[in-house]
């Protein structure tokens, strides 16, 4: 830290002149009156033709240009430092022989900050080139200054939108499953499943970044949005449905992806909903292909969706309802390890087993006390 601060103070009172004069003489007697100033930087070009280059190159505080080169008006080269972005705003001092009124304010008019007849006094010289060069500094700080605290406020900005965003998400999940009387805090517990899988699947996949996880850890909760469209007949049933609500009860994937990508048609590279998207549309889909709406297999599933299928069925198991008790942990272990490879992605489900403790303290905090009394006892 201290390394930082101590580059920062000596970027802070940086003086660097480049004097471009075609006259040796004149470049050794600027020289030798910087030459007593603590902390100046002294460079000289007495090649017209590369000064631009050379102040590109050395990034002066100040630049003292002579007016009359051969080859080159230095008066060209004062418009060519205006219409160079490094030196656009470096101060420069323009040295000539002449003091007539005419000369001066042709090189104020072609972006000079100065005039000083050469060969200046020093003590004069030294002023100027302090005065500018702090100035300019200054100029510096507050221009960075004014941009980090732009940045500041975007990247502000930017998270309460986010922020905003994802509680409206979750709401509106949240309201979805309010029709189900009988889930208690499933949501919350099918987002805490996915993480902690998607966690233990990172040690083979180290491309699930920390987002993607984070993504996906709230998009999981829209994964049953599309229940929103299936009539309450069917949908708050207690029973075994019969086959023409199975069928009904299976539109859902359908009519979630279909409202997702409604929302998607708007914010076409939103990540976080394009993978609400491919849950909401995969999460009942087999890993075999025998699964619903769509019958694809395999890897052609999303990995989010193979995922939350995981996570959703262990739920289902775990969680009391009405028409049934919840089911111990090691048990749902079992039944989900007898569908590695034909219901679920086998990785998926490796991932389970060798994190299932985790696993299973991650959804037990949004279990109510009756459904966790159930879940501990029938695991001990």
């Amino acid at each position: 830290m201290s390394n930082a601060n101590e580059a920062s103070s000596e970027q802070k009172g940086r003086t660097a002149v480049l004097l471009v004069d075609d006259q040796l003489i004149i470049g050794e007697a600027v020289r030798r009156i910087l030459a007593t100033q603590p902390g100046v930087e002294f460079f000289f070009c007495q090649d017209p033709h590369k000064a631009l280059a050379e102040a590109a190159r050395v990034d002066p505080t100040v630049i003292l240009q002579d007016l009359v080169m051969p080859g080159v008006e230095g008066l060209d080269l004062v418009k060519g430092y205006r219409a160079q972005e490094c030196t656009a705003e470096t101060p420069i001092v323009v040295l000539s022989s002449k003091e007539e009124g005419t000369t001066k304010a042709a090189a104020f008019a072609a972006g000079a900050n100065d005039y000083v007849v050469k060969v200046p006094d020093p003590l004069e010289l030294i002023a100027r080139i302090r005065y500018h060069s702090r100035a300019f500094e200054a100029q510096r700080q507050a221009k960075a200054l004014a941009e980090s605290e732009k940045k500041r406020l975007e990247a502000e900005r930017k998270a309460q939108a986010v922020n905003a965003r994802n509680t409206l998400i979750f709401a509106l999940a949240k309201l979805a499953e309010s029709r189900d009387t009988d889930t208690g805090q499933h949501l919350e517990r099918i987002a805490a499943y996915s993480r902690v899988l998607a966690e233990q699947l990172r040690v083979s996949m180290p491309e699930l970044t920390d987002q993607w996880i984070l993504n996906l850890q709230l998009a999981s909760s829209l994964h049953d949005i599309g229940k929103v469209g299936i009539p309450d007949g069917v949908l708050l049933k207690p029973g075994k449905l019969t086959q023409e609500e199975r069928a009904i009860m299976e539109r859902h994937p359908a009519i979630g992806a279909d409202a997702l990508d409604a929302i998607l048609a708007r914010q076409p590279d939103d990540d976080l909903l394009r993978m609400a998207r491919n849950i909401a549309s995969s999460h009942h889909e087999r890993w075999d292909g025998n699964g619903y709406p769509a019958k694809v297999r395999a890897e052609t599933i999303p990995l989010e969706a193979r995922i939350v299928s995981v996570a959703d069925v262990y739920d289902a198991l775990t969680s009391k309802r009405v028409y049934k008790p919840a089911m111990p942990h090691e048990e749902a272990l079992k039944i989900i390890a007898s569908g590695r490879g034909t219901q679920f992605d086998p990785l998926v489900v490796d991932a389970l087993q060798q994190c299932e403790m985790v696993f299973k303290l991650a959804g037990a905090q949004f279990h109510d006390e009756q459904a966790g009394h159930s879940n501990t006892g029938g695991g001990a």
